[in-house]
């Protein structure tokens, strides 16, 4: 799910006090239709690097030779990406990193890498990011959501959330934003902020499990998101928010992060107490597990930090970053569940973006 301000204060009390993805999608798995083509052209991976450390690297691997470009930001604009990468993501030809600690939004070409402008987002400790009808959103951790023009890559907005906004996303043409209070452990927020963009306004708050983190569109229909608790005793809950009527539902799953692919989520736990973790597959439509071990081959995941399915043929990468201080791992495996191969790459791999010029769309 991931070291920013928020992750590194979690974490390091945690590590203080303890010494501190897909495609197999159940019986029936999905698959793209017509898939367009087979596999990713290249993966972009962001590593958030280490708090304060300002290491955040991009790395670049080929899909077609396997050749690897460990920091390919570096490579192609002689300065490093920043202090705590904490988003990447993809719209249209540009690729968006959201750099928590340096507090900006590096815009680059989705080609190459280069850049094409460093937003400054002073003092606002963005987080994440989404897009919507040319415009990107950016939840930060002073309680905005920022509005950015994708033409003119210029802040033209901001409205006012919860405490500590984490998680974004579009559904049915609102966006929801998830406030973690994260800042304020072990006072946590518990709610979710639905905008209308229309008017860019806040509309509906809406009350879910408290710290609530990761969430993303379903079927336009509903919102499926993360309620990490306090990581010691109020356990994970994975929630469904129907936004027609804004009720909340617990799938009962003590989910730390997930991924969503079809009427399917691929979905991932982690116990920072006893580092035993599980990856499931669920039908997003029953709210059943339709596969208890999504891994069937005796890979062995040490610490999954991000789980992401390729749209093109439905095979997951997950990422590993072992103790959070050392390089981690890309795990790619196929619908069956059986590894196809790995590779390293930096420290605390959070986020992938594939790169399938033409093939995806935003």
């Amino acid at each position: 799910m991931h070291l920013n301000e928020k992750k590194f204060s979690i974490y390091a009390i945690l590590a203080t006090a303890l010494i501190l993805f897909t495609a197999c999608p159940g019986p029936q798995p999905p698959t793209p239709t017509p898939p367009v083509d087979t596999h990713a052209d290249g993966l972009y991976i962001l590593n958030e690097g280490t708090f304060q450390h300002n290491n955040s690297t991009i790395t670049y691997y080929n899909c077609e030779t396997g050749a690897i470009t460990d920091d390919i930001f570096l490579e192609a604009n002689h300065r490093g990406l920043g202090d705590t990468g904490n988003d990447l993501q993809r719209y249209g030809s540009k690729l968006y990193a959201v750099v928590n600690n340096s507090n900006r939004v590096e815009v680059m070409n989705i080609e190459n890498a280069k850049s094409l402008k460093s937003i400054n987002l002073d003092g606002k400790q963005p987080r994440y990011i989404c897009f919507y009808e040319n415009k990107a959103y950016v939840s930060c951790f002073d309680g905005d959501v920022v509005r950015i023009d994708t033409a003119t890559l210029e802040v033209d907005g901001t409205v006012r959330c919860g405490r500590n906004p984490e998680g974004i996303c579009v559904c049915n043409h609102k966006l929801y934003v998830s406030n973690s209070g994260g800042l304020d452990n072990p006072n946590y927020d518990n709610t979710v902020s639905v905008i209308d963009l229309a008017t860019f306004t806040v509309t509906n708050t809406v009350t879910v499990g408290i710290n609530p983190s990761v969430v993303a569109n379903y079927d336009d229909r509903y919102v499926i998101l993360v309620s990490r608790g306090d990581y010691i005793n109020v356990p994970y809950k994975l929630l469904k928010i129907d936004v027609a009527d804004l009720s909340v539902t617990d799938f009962g799953i003590a989910a730390l992060n997930f991924a969503i692919s079809g009427d399917y989520a691929y979905v991932y736990s982690y116990d920072f107490s006893s580092s035993n973790s599980w990856i499931k597959v669920l039908d997003l439509r029953t709210g059943e597990i339709v596969k208890e071990n999504f891994i069937t081959d005796g890979t062995v995941i040490e610490t999954p930090y991000s789980i992401t399915v390729n749209p093109l043929n439905g095979d997951v990468y997950i990422t590993d970053a072992h103790n959070f201080t050392v390089t981690g791992d890309v795990y790619c495996f196929g619908q069956d569940g059986r590894k196809k191969f790995t590779f390293e790459v930096g420290i605390n791999p959070s986020k992938i973006v594939f790169n399938n010029t033409p093939h995806l769309n935003s």
